[in-house]
């Protein structure tokens, strides 16, 4: 096969060699820290290392444990920049020297960035082509100016922005149209099929509602709260658990109180494995005012768990409205209250739901995505 030589902005060198077929991946995030994104990206990078690749992977903040573990067959290249935010321009530029040495000791073909717009500027400068995968919903995304002029310009030379829906690819076709958007969906990972043991957080005779997320705004757990408030007193054998953890965590507890349902809320910290809370819960609950292409959702989904969301970016495409769960109008507390019940009440339809929910492993399924990202680095190595 052919190969293809791309020059370096250092002198008299070449920044590698690309056969067409195995390439140097160099995949960029802030931190391996809980979170979705996180999770996504070492679904990536273990996935293409076992394809045969050369990947690496460039975290920029080592104050954050790592909550994920990478395969072995992945290289970790750890930055230590700390601080996203400098007080003026010159303040940026000794990071912007330490993360631009960081990425050329790679020797990428290709950079995959996750949200980390300032390594675009280390692959700008190297003259290597690079692909920036966003996780949010991109029409809630804020910046100050100079960020924002920055990251416009930075885009603009990528040779793809990722996003997760086609509404998302829509806005940037209408308000960015120089950025070269494409959609790929996260994938959804089969559940294990073995019996696992009942987590002892969850009381003994009780159903669950689950809900997993940070304690944010954005995850909109006050919502659920006073949705639930509107279904606890009628069924009195179900709790609702909220996993997680975050800045809006006394002021939910807090909520939990004074809509007096404190009883049948149980808040528990992050988990390590969420597969044994998937298994013995019985319905899955998201209220987010915005998401991406939520990993929780399609975890719970790959579990066999039916699902009430509000009808936001993701789960407005995973979720299949009367098949393997129900979709509400946002923020309508009420029709929420409502779906939850209808499910809360019927074994059969959740049954049904959850078998229809386990299809979700073929409509995202890992292969999918890993293709679809393998195709983009060969065709920007090119």
């Amino acid at each position: 096969m052919r190969n293809f030589y791309i020059k370096d902005l250092r002198p008299g060198g070449v920044r590698g060699v690309f056969t067409g077929d195995k390439m140097k991946i160099t995949c960029v995030i802030g931190t391996l820290g809980g979170g979705g994104a996180e999770r996504v990206m070492t679904y990536l990078a273990d996935g293409l290392a076992a394809r045969g690749h050369n990947v690496t992977v460039l975290t920029l903040d080592d104050s954050v444990p790592d909550f994920y573990v990478l395969s072995p067959a992945v290289h970790r290249v750890r930055v230590n920049l700390p601080t996203f935010k400098k007080p003026s321009v010159w303040g940026g530029i000794p990071r912007l020297w330490r993360l631009t040495r960081a990425v050329r000791a790679t020797q990428p073909d290709v950079v995959i960035s996750f949200m980390t717009v300032s390594v675009l500027a280390s692959c700008w400068l190297l003259r290597i082509p690079y692909i920036y995968a966003d996780h949010l919903d991109v029409r809630f995304l804020t910046y100050s100016l100079k960020w924002k002029v920055l990251r416009n310009f930075l885009l603009r030379g990528a040779y793809r922005v990722v996003v997760l829906s086609e509404r998302d690819r829509k806005f940037i076709a209408m308000y960015h149209s120089h950025w070269k958007s494409a959609v790929i969906y996260n994938p959804a990972l089969p559940a294990p099929a073995d019996p696992l043991p009942r987590p002892e957080f969850f009381e003994e005779g009780k159903k669950y509602v689950l809900a997993v997320g940070r304690l944010v705004q954005q995850k909109g757990f006050d919502l659920l709260l006073e949705a639930w408030r509107r279904v606890c007193d009628d069924f009195p054998d179900w709790r609702l658990c909220i996993i997680g953890a975050g800045q809006d965590e006394t002021e939910l507890k807090g909520l939990a109180e004074t809509l007096d349902v404190q009883y049948s809320v149980q808040f528990v910290p992050p988990q390590q494995g969420l597969k044994a809370v998937y298994q013995h819960a019985q319905l899955y609950a998201m209220s987010s005012r915005a998401e991406g292409f939520p990993m929780v959702l399609l975890e719970a989904m790959a579990s066999g768990l039916p699902v009430v969301s509000f009808s936001c970016t993701g789960p407005d495409v995973i979720v299949r409205d009367g098949v393997d769960g129900f979709l509400v109008k946002q923020n309508y507390t009420d029709r929420l209250a409502a779906k939850m019940a209808e499910l809360m009440k019927d074994d059969e339809k959740r049954r049904q739901f959850g078998a229809r929910a386990r299809e979700v492993t073929q409509r995202f399924s890992l292969e999918k995505y890993l293709d679809a990202y393998e195709t983009l680095c060969k065709e920007a190595a090119k």
